[in-house]
């Protein structure tokens, strides 16, 4: 039996790109989650502008609810902006990394560090294409990112297939503005 072949790509992960990265996790990779965000959003907006415009009587309860629910959203984009300017600044914004795909298993190594990290598809988790890049989840937050760059044309549908295969319905398509190409 012939051993599967094995896909290496050697990139940088630019801080653009971990950025968009950090934006999609919090709010594009849950659709439902993004929606019920904006959703309530919208709702706490309302209230305030019901009680401050239109003097509605609200409770003290009511009050506080539409204030934390309005000040959430800006957490949410306030620690993506942070978490994006702590890795700009950070070495590893430079660090040259390397993943390797096989049908058995993945390789993650960051030059400069100890040594690559080897798993097996049944660790990960999910897998996110977008447009420009891949998205692999270890776990819920762990991701690990490989852009699109940095793979051959002709080796996407195969480490697509590779990544269909062994996640199934844990390969997930969203490039959006794009015409989705199996």
């Amino acid at each position: 039996m012939a051993a599967s072949p094995t896909y290496t790509y050697i990139f940088k992960v630019e801080p653009q790109m971990f950025r968009r990265a950090l934006y999609f996790n919090t709010f594009g990779k849950q659709r439902i989650q993004s929606v019920i965000i904006a959703a309530m959003a919208v709702m706490g907006a309302g209230m305030l502008l019901a009680n401050l415009v239109f003097h509605v009587e609200m409770t003290s309860v009511m009050q506080l609810c539409y204030i934390v629910v309005i000040a959430a959203v800006p957490l949410l984009l306030f620690s993506c902006e942070h978490s994006y300017c702590d890795y700009k600044k950070s070495p590893l914004a430079d660090a040259v990394r390397s993943v390797s795909i096989n049908e058995d298993w993945l390789k993650f190594r960051v030059a400069g560090g100890a040594d690559s990290e080897k798993i097996e598809w049944r660790q990960v988790s999910a897998v996110f294409e977008l447009a420009e890049f891949f998205i692999i989840y270890r776990d819920a937050n762990l991701m690990v990112l490989l852009p699109k760059a940095a793979v051959a044309a002709d080796e996407l549908p195969k480490i697509r297939a590779v990544m269909r295969h062994n996640l199934g319905r844990g390969f997930h398509l969203r490039r959006i503005g794009q015409v989705a190409a199996a």
